[in-house]
């Protein structure tokens, strides 16, 4: 994670965020290992240094190793800047693994709330052409086994 900053992000933020990336994508390489980094929006964690996607895309691109791509949580997404069709398929090589939660509660995908699940979950199948695993990040409103139903009801199996 990146981190929180006290003040106002500055210059030597960024560069001192993207020669640390640059340092561990050579460590990811060698060793195999896929790095993600991850925008948060601002209302879950304020002051968090990695608050927008610009910014990510931005530091994925300097950093330019293989091993290191977007962490793509549709949760915080849709709070930095929603319009996430086009997103995703603006994003689609740069993801790495993808989390989902309900906004703006962080629960259940299938619950109420500003997203349609079952619509992005196609999109990010056939227009970001992402078939990986899907982390469940949310704060379940149900019982586990109630809470999991989803799943099934949206066509997929765990």
């Amino acid at each position: 994670m990146a981190g929180k900053v006290a003040e106002e992000i500055t210059g030597e933020h960024d560069s001192t965020y993207v020669d640390n990336l640059k340092y561990a994508a050579n460590i990811l390489e060698k060793e195999n290992i896929l790095g993600l980094i991850e925008p948060i929006n601002g209302y879950s964690v304020p002051h968090y240094y990695m608050n927008n996607y610009e910014k990510a895309i931005s530091v994925i691109k300097q950093v330019d190793s293989p091993n290191l791509k977007l962490m793509l949580d549709v949760f915080h997404l849709q709070l930095i800047k929603g319009n996430i069709s086009n997103t995703m398929k603006e994003l689609k090589d740069m993801i790495g693994h993808v989390q989902i939660a309900q906004a703006p509660n962080r629960n259940e995908p299938n619950t109420d709330g500003e997203l349609n699940y079952k619509y992005i979950l196609e999109e990010l199948k056939n227009v970001a052409a992402y078939d990986d695993w899907i982390g469940l990040e949310y704060k379940p409103a149900l019982i586990t086994t109630e809470g999991l139903k989803w799943i099934q009801e949206f066509g997929y199996s765990l």
